[in-house]
């Protein structure tokens, strides 16, 4: 199917190679991270209030990947790609996107709120030596973040069948 210009650029932006690309520099920064953590947790400082940006920063890069994964088929259809566009390889990678944006989307949020509930002020709840508990929050989500990117990429490199092939197995569980 032909398209315009526009139309191709904005296909060629929203492929399955780009999400890939975009889910190992993610990685890559939370790897980053995650070293920063570490240097930060064995140094007798504990720089607390640093460990709680970092940890909100990548929760809000979190929430807008998670944002942008989930509802890439709702933009496809805005940017009128859809349906002229739509093919099985399209309808799995959406599947795929809505799926993994969500979990992302919910762990940058559980991330947040358990910083914040470690945060709070001690007379709510005594969290005297907080930065083992910030550290351990935010490794976790980001080990689960991690994890999830990595699957999806894996999912994202399958051949074009097999995606297709679980875009309708999805559709088809959704019509029953």
């Amino acid at each position: 199917m032909k398209g315009s210009l526009k139309q191709i650029i904005m296909l060629a932006i929203l492929n399955r190679y780009i999400l890939i690309l975009f889910n190992f520099i993610l990685c890559a920064i939370i790897v980053s991270i995650v070293m920063e953590f570490i240097t930060l947790v064995r140094t007798p400082e504990n720089d607390i209030k640093e460990m709680v940006e970092m940890c909100n920063g990548i929760a809000i890069i979190l929430y807008g990947y998670g944002v942008a994964l989930e509802s890439r088929a709702p933009l496809m259809r805005y940017l009128k790609l859809y349906p002229d566009f739509a093919t099985p390889l399209q309808t799995g990678v959406d599947e795929l996107c809505h799926k993994y944006g969500i979990f992302i989307l919910l762990l940058a949020l559980a991330q947040e709120v358990l910083v914040h509930l470690v945060t709070i002020p001690n007379r709510v709840l005594n969290t005297a030596g907080k930065e083992f508990y910030i550290f351990s929050i935010c490794i976790t989500v980001l080990m689960f973040v991690s994890f999830l990117l990595l699957r999806l990429t894996v999912m994202a490199v399958l051949p074009a069948r097999l995606i297709a092939a679980y875009g309708k197995e999805q559709t088809s569980t959704v019509d029953r």
